[in-house]
């Protein structure tokens, strides 16, 4: 099978236009082992949930389609709280998280869609996964694209592009023994080139979140060509103060494929601790661009949030902003950007 690169495919950046977004609805019918040992992850409530996940469904609705992938267990209860202008697409889901169990998509030169299938093991400590881990083809085949299997374990959200050729990632989950033991750096790059279409590869250390092992999401994103925001933290006394400045240095002193030096806009975390028995910051940089629009989560802290909305709008000056309550998306592990999935336009679509 050939590979993405040698037909000329490459992951656009998630500003390019899309067709769609993909969701995974909250699937409460399984016992999952591993979550309790990750308080992140642990006080996680399926019924306001879902009423979250169909609020981001419904404000992403307002720019372009989404499709929502929902257990057949699911379909009669997911009705009720979703609009009808959102697709319900019936399959067999173990949990919501489709920017990581979900395919990567792809354009080529011609404008022609493909997608890539990663092996998905669960972030490497929750289980069970097996059903997740056929989500990637389905979307694939679903939408009618070239179809790429790479047997390397990675999540969308632990990767940010440019669609120029550069990627952003963190050393913490993608070089972790729990993904790919048996895969030497060398290899895991080689991987990101020939099936994303990246030719330069920026490695941060550390991410924020302990459950997925540090994804690049909630600390920085491209938000254009040369443009990273990144988490910033001035509290000298707070636990992630060293590591995220250290992210912070990394992109300040890098350049990206073409050699420019990354303009760098710092967005302040909050120092409002939402999840029990830890202290992981909550991160306004897990918002999703869709077309014309940008779906963002607050906390609930007013001073940091309004600050976050104000660096958001200035950016994307040009996208209506919406913001949602991110408090019971942030108790399952992840937030807004972290549940969708962008489908980029096609010359087929």
């Amino acid at each position: 099978m050939l590979k993405p690169i040698e037909s000329n495919f490459y992951m656009p950046a998630e500003w390019t236009p899309h067709e769609c977004c993909w969701m995974q609805w909250p699937h409460k019918n399984l016992n999952f082992s591993g979550y309790e040992a990750v308080p992140s992850w642990s006080h996680f409530d399926f019924e306001k949930g879902m009423i979250a996940w169909a609020k981001v469904a419904k404000a992403i609705a307002n720019f372009e389609k989404v499709k929502m992938i929902v257990h057949p267990k699911d379909i009669e209860y997911a009705k009720k709280l979703l609009d009808g202008e959102i697709e319900i697409i019936k399959f067999t889901n173990d949990d919501a998280w489709a920017r990581d169990s979900g395919a990567i998509f792809l354009l080529n030169k011609n404008g022609k869609l493909g997608g890539v299938d990663w092996e998905f093991n669960g972030w490497g400590k929750f289980k069970p996964y097996d059903s997740d881990n056929k989500i990637a083809k389905f979307m694939i085949e679903h939408s009618s694209a070239a179809y790429f299997k790479n047997n390397m374990v990675l999540e969308g959200g632990s990767v940010h592009v440019d669609g120029q050729g550069t990627l952003i990632t963190t050393r913490q989950c993608l070089l972790n023994k729990n993904r790919n033991p048996n895969l030497s750096i060398s290899e895991i790059e080689e991987n990101l080139k020939d099936y994303l279409g990246v030719k330069k590869i920026i490695w941060l250390n550390k991410g924020t979140d302990q459950g997925t092992d540090g994804h690049v999401d909630n600390i920085a994103c491209f938000a254009k060509p040369g443009t990273v925001i990144a988490l910033s933290c001035s509290d000298k006394k707070d636990p992630y103060y060293n590591q995220i400045n250290e992210n912070l240095e990394i992109l300040k002193t890098s350049t990206d494929f073409g050699g420019k030096k990354l303009n760098i806009i710092e967005l302040e975390m909050s120092y409002k601790r939402l999840i029990p028995e830890d202290d992981e910051p909550s991160s306004y940089i897990n918002f999703y661009i869709a077309n014309n629009g940008i779906v963002m989560p607050v906390f609930g802290d007013e001073k940091a949030d309004e600050n976050a909305k104000k660096i958001i709008e200035k950016v994307f000056h040009n996208r209506k902003i919406i913001t949602i309550d991110g408090i019971d998306i942030l108790m399952g592990g992840g937030n807004v950007h972290c549940i969708t999935q962008q489908q980029p336009l096609s010359i087929s679509s």
